[in-house]
């Protein structure tokens, strides 16, 4: 064997052990770091949100006031697909009917593939705390317990970012501006490559079009991301006036 073919030849080896060490490292680091956090449930994040009083749930009481109907029928839902299998009799902002709707956005959430475009993870490069923390409030890269819950089970950290990071998303845009964003992402980011979700809303009785009760929860879902991080009092974020 010459020279050259035996430089190939170890340079072939040392990538292929360079390449398994690194798979190891993605899987096991995270597992060794997490081990010792205590994983919370969905209900553990409700009562949570709703004892801190974040945004995530003030932003459900404003869902749940702008449709009641909506909110109605989002208490009534069932389904085994995301494991909303109980009717709530006392339909009305709780901690179960937020834990519901966390619970379902989640799984819609997935299954959408928003997951493809969007990422869940703040990282330590490039500026990352610039483009997607929470300017003036919180730059912090993310941080091993905002992942160890129900709803980060599995991980959506993503590999690709066709649209922003959404772990801190709920500091940028107020509840308007998502159901605008959701049912026609060009409304609000003219070019966006984004599609619309038009399946997630239906016309009300006055042929007003609205989210549906799995648009609620997606909804709930994707302001509840990075409430937790967000401190100041709501009007500082961006807000869309009232004509």
């Amino acid at each position: 064997m010459g020279k050259m073919e035996r430089f190939s030849f170890v340079a072939l080896v040392a990538g292929i052990i360079f390449f398994l060490f690194a798979d190891f490292i993605s899987w096991a680091l995270p597992m060794f770091v997490l081990k010792d956090i205590p994983k919370k449930s969905v209900e553990d994040l409700a009562a949570e949100a709703i004892a801190k009083n974040t945004t995530a749930w003030s932003d459900f009481n404003k869902l749940a006031r702008y449709y009641p109907e909506s909110f109605k029928k989002l208490c009534e839902y069932t389904e085994a697909y995301s494991g909303a299998g109980e009717v709530i009799k006392d339909c009305k902002p709780n901690e179960k009917t937020f834990a519901k709707a966390l619970r379902i956005g989640h799984r819609w959430y997935i299954a959408e593939g928003c997951w493809n475009c969007h990422s869940q993870m703040v990282r330590p490069v490039s500026n990352e705390t610039l483009r997607f923390g929470i300017p003036g409030v919180s730059n912090t890269v993310s941080y091993p317990s905002e992942f160890q819950n129900e709803l980060q089970a599995p991980v959506l950290w993503g590999t690709k970012r066709i649209g922003q990071d959404l772990i801190r998303v709920a500091a940028v845009h107020d509840v308007d501006w998502h159901v605008a964003h959701l049912y026609n992402p060009q409304s609000t980011s003219p070019g966006s490559v984004m599609p619309g979700y038009p399946w997630f809303f239906e016309k009300d009785k006055n042929g007003n079009i609205v989210p549906n009760e799995r648009g609620m929860a997606l909804l709930t879902y994707i302001m509840w991301l990075g409430s937790w991080e967000v401190k100041p009092p709501k009007p500082f974020r961006i807000e869309v006036s009232e004509k």
